[in-house]
């Protein structure tokens, strides 16, 4: 089997996720370290430590990017047990969080004003998290709302293992003293595979202050 693996380095401090299944029958309802919920499609599994694929690739460094065993990492289903059929697409949501003092970041329903040199980081950022592969083109930044939470979203593509092209699209929460960033990324040659549920996955996001599980 083909071990190739692209990873962005998604740091959790406190890893701490809670499934609930009771809500949708497809979809997996995660509370991620005490502070927000997300859900995913069953076509996706959370990376396990002691999965097989995850033994394969621990401690090792691909394309620039270093395995941490304390990210919170979702793939295509099958590649825990490394079969066969999940070597034939690529999908990655990754998850980092971090939480600082009160005031370090805006409020969830705030958004402040994206000039020339936030926009210029954000883009560098993207270039550098893309390791030794290419960003194709310049990423775009920009804010967005789902219901009444502020994200910004930096969306670009890249080339990827094998000759592929994977479309990365990263999106960037603050609530106060908390931030989390989620980023999603599939190849751009299986878009209708993940396109649309990728999508979605975004839209589920709550922080934990503000409802209850995805009511």
């Amino acid at each position: 089997c083909r071990l190739n693996d692209y990873y962005d380095n998604a740091t959790i401090s406190k890893p701490y996720v809670i499934i609930d299944q009771s809500k949708q029958s497809k979809w997996n309802n995660y509370l991620i370290a005490n502070s927000f919920y997300l859900s995913v499609p069953n076509t996706v599994e959370l990376r396990e430590k002691d999965d097989i694929y995850t033994q394969a690739i621990e401690n090792n460094d691909w394309y620039g990017q270093k395995i941490d065993l304390n990210n919170i990492v979702f793939q295509q289903k099958g590649l825990s047990n490394v079969g066969n059929e999940a070597f034939k697409t690529y999908c990655r949501i990754m998850i980092a969080f971090d939480k600082r003092n009160k005031g370090s970041f805006p409020i969830s329903t705030d958004k402040t004003k994206l000039d020339e040199e936030t926009i210029s980081a954000f883009q560098a950022q993207a270039v550098k998290s893309a390791g030794d592969f290419k960003v194709l083109g310049k990423p775009s930044v920009k804010w967005v709302k789902f219901d009444k939470t502020y994200a910004i979203e930096v969306k670009y593509v890249r080339t990827g293992a094998e000759g592929h092209r994977t479309c990365v699209s990263t999106y960037n929460f603050y609530n106060d003293d908390k931030f989390a960033q989620i980023t999603l990324s599939y190849r751009e040659a299986d878009k209708d595979k993940w396109e649309k549920d990728f999508e979605n996955v975004v839209k589920t996001f709550r922080w934990s202050s503000d409802d209850k599980l995805l009511e």
